[in-house]
């Protein structure tokens, strides 16, 4: 499961006992899980010099 500390913002994934501990407190909300971010691949410098 996933939590979200509502001070900091963070997203923590938690096993779920843990998070019921976690989610009697003020301090988090259960949240769906972060869509992962993509970023595209690129090609270093180095890469392009060896050719």
């Amino acid at each position: 499961m996933f939590v979200k500390n509502l001070k900091t913002d963070i997203t923590w994934a938690v096993t779920e006992e843990h998070g019921a501990r976690l989610l009697r407190t003020d301090e988090f909300e259960e949240v769906e899980a972060p869509k992962p971010k993509r970023a595209p691949a690129k090609k270093s410098e180095s890469d392009e010099s060896e050719k």
